[in-house]
């Protein structure tokens, strides 16, 4: 793939917010039009500044009232500065507050993992090979879904006994969101386990069916 190709697939964005005397350098790449929904989590990851407390200001424009509207909508291009305003987390708060954004990342990415084996399942089962030639990937695919699974549960564990103020207001709703996030993802994990497991155990049947078997 050319960098012509590469560029044009990707949707880039550099913009600069400034918050008071901070500046933050906010890189966005998405195979879709980024939102202003993306910037502000970018903004959140950067500026310690929660979501719910920024006001985004691009030439007299408040972002942060349409979050679900194309940044390009407001005129907002590679090199622009938005200016930030908001409260950063009390330091404890945003102690708990970044360690739930990483655990949120890190379950992103084994979201990523667990697509990448349902596409390879549906790839197996599309090519109608005997069940028993495809035992070895199976095997491999299972495995990455159990990994996945025990990865999970331990950001769950880490997760819930993360010891939280009651007056962490941001951090407790965050651990809400990242709770909420893991237990689905955990429920996902065990439909492909179960549905490879499923499939390796009905491999007698559909062998014995396959016209190369016959």
């Amino acid at each position: 793939m050319s960098n012509l190709e590469i560029k044009s697939r990707f949707h880039i964005l550099h913009v600069e917010v400034s918050h008071g005397s901070d500046r933050h350098d906010i890189h966005i790449h998405m195979e879709r039009p980024p939102l202003v929904r993306d910037l502000m989590e970018e903004v959140e990851n950067k500026s310690h500044v929660t979501m719910p407390n920024q006001q985004l200001i691009f030439r007299g424009q408040r972002l942060h009232q349409n979050p679900d509207a194309e940044l390009a909508k407001f005129g907002l291009f590679n090199g622009n500065r938005i200016m930030l305003i908001g409260e950063k987390l009390a330091e404890e708060e945003d102690g708990h507050f970044q360690r739930l954004l990483t655990i949120e990342k890190d379950v992103k990415l084994i979201d990523d993992v667990l697509e990448l084996v349902c596409r390879d399942f549906e790839n197996i089962k599309q090519s109608q090979q005997p069940r028993s030639r495809c035992e070895h990937f199976l095997f491999d695919l299972q495995q990455r879904g159990e990994r996945a699974q025990t990865d999970l549960k331990a950001f769950q564990s880490i997760t819930n006994n993360l010891n939280l103020d009651t007056s962490e207001m941001h951090a407790l709703k965050k651990r809400s969101q990242v709770a909420a996030l893991i237990q689905d993802r955990i429920d996902v994990s065990s439909n492909i386990i179960s549905a490879i497991s499923s499939y390796q155990g009905g491999g007698q049947n559909g062998d014995a069916n396959h016209p190369d078997n016959k």
